[in-house]
């Protein structure tokens, strides 16, 4: 195991032992941040965010910027009240508040899946006809 997952992996244990949560818990709330967060910077266009959420460059991203928000988290959350800490930590992670986007690379490959699906929906409808 790489170093950056070594110290991600690292961080989760210590965000769940601090929350009371589960690693499924864990990871059932990065996601449904993810999919909030894909949905604020796409707008209504559900077929573009059906895309880039099929991206693994998009959630090896997400991932990351989620570590540095857990580090973030750790630096104050065992000196917080364990009754507050659950709040504190949505609130950290609540999609509606980030003001970063992903790197260029990441939407131009989910750009180029959604482009190859169009080819191949034009292609089949024109095969049918």
């Amino acid at each position: 195991m790489n170093a950056q997952k070594y110290l991600t992996e690292a961080n989760k244990q210590q965000v769940c032992r601090l929350l009371g949560w589960d690693e499924l818990q864990y990871a059932s709330f990065q996601e449904e941040q993810g999919i909030e967060y894909v949905k604020g910077i796409v707008g209504s266009d559900e077929w573009g965010a059906s895309h880039l959420l099929k991206s693994k460059l998009f959630w090896k991203w997400w991932i990351n910027h989620w570590n540095n928000r857990d580090q973030e988290f750790l630096t104050y959350a065992a000196a917080s009240p364990a009754s507050l800490r659950e709040v504190m930590y949505k609130s950290l992670n609540n999609a509606e508040g980030f003001e970063f986007y992903p790197h260029r690379v990441i939407m131009e490959q989910s750009y180029s899946i959604l482009s190859k699906e169009i080819i191949k929906d034009s292609i089949r409808s024109v095969e049918t006809v």
